[in-house]
Protein backbone atom coordinates (compact mmCIF):
# COMPACT_ATOMS: atom_id res chain seq x y z
CA UNK A 1 0.00 0.00 0.00
CA UNK A 2 1.40 3.30 -1.18
CA UNK A 3 1.13 5.52 2.16
CA UNK A 4 2.88 8.38 0.54
CA UNK A 5 3.64 9.28 -3.11
CA UNK A 6 6.14 12.49 -2.75
CA UNK A 7 7.38 14.57 -5.56
CA UNK A 8 10.91 15.80 -4.20
CA UNK A 9 13.85 17.37 -6.51
CA UNK A 10 16.05 16.08 -3.54
CA UNK A 11 14.75 12.46 -3.51
CA UNK A 12 15.89 11.15 -0.44
CA UNK A 13 17.03 13.25 2.60
CA UNK A 14 15.84 14.58 6.07
CA UNK A 15 12.57 15.81 5.44
CA UNK A 16 11.75 12.23 3.94
CA UNK A 17 13.40 10.09 6.14
CA UNK A 18 13.18 11.74 9.43
CA UNK A 19 9.97 13.96 8.87
CA UNK A 20 7.56 11.53 6.88
CA UNK A 21 9.06 8.67 7.80
CA UNK A 22 8.64 9.07 11.98
CA UNK A 23 4.91 9.81 10.65
CA UNK A 24 4.40 7.31 8.40
CA UNK A 25 6.67 4.78 9.55
CA UNK A 26 7.07 2.84 5.56
CA UNK A 27 8.42 -0.10 5.80
CA UNK A 28 10.35 0.20 1.90
CA UNK A 29 10.64 3.79 0.21
CA UNK A 30 10.70 3.09 -3.54
CA UNK A 31 12.71 5.92 -5.48
CA UNK A 32 11.23 5.52 -8.82
CA UNK A 33 13.87 7.53 -11.38
CA UNK A 34 15.46 6.05 -14.73
CA UNK A 35 18.76 8.32 -14.47
CA UNK A 36 19.13 7.28 -10.55
CA UNK A 37 18.19 3.90 -11.20
CA UNK A 38 20.79 3.18 -14.27
CA UNK A 39 23.53 4.79 -12.15
CA UNK A 40 25.26 2.49 -9.67
CA UNK A 41 26.90 5.44 -7.59
CA UNK A 42 24.10 7.76 -7.25
CA UNK A 43 21.85 4.67 -6.25
CA UNK A 44 24.56 3.90 -3.60
CA UNK A 45 24.06 7.07 -2.37
CA UNK A 46 20.81 7.10 -2.10
CA UNK A 47 19.84 3.92 -0.37
CA UNK A 48 22.96 4.99 2.19
CA UNK A 49 20.56 7.94 3.11
CA UNK A 50 17.80 5.77 4.96
CA UNK A 51 18.01 4.32 7.95
CA UNK A 52 18.65 0.18 8.19
CA UNK A 53 15.01 -0.18 9.14
CA UNK A 54 13.48 0.65 5.98
CA UNK A 55 13.62 -1.34 3.41
CA UNK A 56 15.13 0.77 -0.38
CA UNK A 57 14.54 0.04 -3.94
CA UNK A 58 15.61 2.67 -6.94
CA UNK A 59 14.18 1.61 -9.64
CA UNK A 60 13.16 2.37 -13.23
CA UNK A 61 9.96 3.82 -14.06
CA UNK A 62 8.88 1.05 -16.30
CA UNK A 63 10.06 -1.25 -13.17
CA UNK A 64 8.32 0.84 -10.59
CA UNK A 65 4.94 0.71 -12.19
CA UNK A 66 5.08 -2.88 -13.24
CA UNK A 67 6.18 -3.89 -9.31
CA UNK A 68 3.27 -1.96 -8.08
CA UNK A 69 0.63 -2.86 -9.74
CA UNK A 70 2.06 -6.66 -9.59
CA UNK A 71 1.85 -6.33 -5.57
CA UNK A 72 5.29 -7.36 -4.99
CA UNK A 73 5.05 -5.12 -2.51
CA UNK A 74 1.39 -6.05 -0.84
CA UNK A 75 1.52 -5.98 2.89
CA UNK A 76 3.97 -3.12 2.97
CA UNK A 77 3.74 0.89 3.53
CA UNK A 78 5.19 1.94 1.05
CA UNK A 79 6.70 6.01 0.74
CA UNK A 80 7.05 6.37 -3.27
CA UNK A 81 8.74 8.92 -4.40
CA UNK A 82 10.11 10.92 -7.89
CA UNK A 83 12.28 13.68 -8.60
CA UNK A 84 9.70 15.23 -11.15
CA UNK A 85 6.37 15.66 -11.66
CA UNK A 86 6.29 13.96 -15.23
CA UNK A 87 7.84 11.03 -13.50
CA UNK A 88 4.05 11.11 -12.02
CA UNK A 89 3.05 11.29 -15.54
CA UNK A 90 4.80 8.47 -16.50
CA UNK A 91 3.96 6.36 -13.71
CA UNK A 92 0.07 6.96 -14.81
CA UNK A 93 0.95 6.79 -18.34
CA UNK A 94 2.31 2.62 -17.24
CA UNK A 95 -1.08 2.24 -15.44
CA UNK A 96 -0.91 3.21 -11.63
CA UNK A 97 -3.54 4.62 -10.19
CA UNK A 98 -3.00 7.80 -8.68
CA UNK A 99 -5.24 9.80 -6.75
CA UNK A 100 -3.06 12.76 -4.73
CA UNK A 101 0.69 13.57 -4.53
CA UNK A 102 2.31 15.38 -1.64
CA UNK A 103 4.55 17.95 -3.74
CA UNK A 104 7.30 18.34 -1.25
CA UNK A 105 10.35 20.29 -2.79
CA UNK A 106 10.52 21.75 -6.51
CA UNK A 107 13.24 24.37 -5.53
CA UNK A 108 14.10 27.19 -6.73
CA UNK A 109 16.19 27.65 -10.15
CA UNK A 110 16.18 30.29 -12.99
CA UNK A 111 13.02 30.33 -14.80
CA UNK A 112 10.84 28.67 -12.04
CA UNK A 113 8.04 30.94 -10.29
CA UNK A 114 6.76 30.59 -6.79
CA UNK A 115 4.15 28.83 -6.06
CA UNK A 116 4.89 27.94 -2.36
CA UNK A 117 7.83 28.08 -0.30
CA UNK A 118 9.08 25.09 -1.28
CA UNK A 119 7.62 24.83 -4.78
CA UNK A 120 8.57 26.83 -7.70
CA UNK A 121 7.47 25.85 -11.05
CA UNK A 122 8.68 26.52 -14.77
CA UNK A 123 5.67 26.47 -17.65
CA UNK A 124 6.69 22.69 -18.28
CA UNK A 125 6.08 21.61 -15.04
CA UNK A 126 2.87 23.81 -14.35
CA UNK A 127 1.18 22.25 -17.55
CA UNK A 128 2.51 18.94 -15.97
CA UNK A 129 0.53 19.83 -12.89
CA UNK A 130 -2.19 21.02 -15.04
CA UNK A 131 -2.69 17.87 -16.61
CA UNK A 132 -2.77 15.68 -13.17
CA UNK A 133 -5.60 18.16 -11.60
CA UNK A 134 -7.03 17.10 -15.33
CA UNK A 135 -7.08 13.87 -14.49
CA UNK A 136 -8.51 14.18 -11.33
CA UNK A 137 -4.89 14.23 -8.90
CA UNK A 138 -5.17 16.37 -5.65
CA UNK A 139 -2.00 17.81 -5.08
CA UNK A 140 -0.78 18.31 -1.50
CA UNK A 141 1.54 21.16 -0.90
CA UNK A 142 3.36 19.99 1.70
CA UNK A 143 6.70 20.04 3.13
CA UNK A 144 6.44 18.25 6.25
CA UNK A 145 3.53 16.08 7.74
CA UNK A 146 2.80 19.13 10.53
CA UNK A 147 3.10 22.09 8.03
CA UNK A 148 -0.21 23.42 7.24
CA UNK A 149 -1.93 21.41 4.31
CA UNK A 150 -2.38 23.55 1.11
CA UNK A 151 -4.06 22.10 -2.25
CA UNK A 152 -2.08 23.05 -5.18
CA UNK A 153 -4.79 22.25 -7.83
CA UNK A 154 -6.22 26.15 -8.23
CA UNK A 155 -2.55 27.54 -7.74
CA UNK A 156 -1.40 25.58 -10.84
CA UNK A 157 -4.34 25.86 -13.18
Amino acid sequence: MIVLFRVDDRLIHGQVVLGWGAVLKPDRIILADDLVASNEWESGLYASAAPPEIKISILALTEAAAQLKAGIFEGEKVFLLVKHPRNVLSLMDLGLPVSEINVGGIHYREGREKVLENVYLDAEERGIMRELVKRGVTLDGRALPSSKTVTLNSRVV
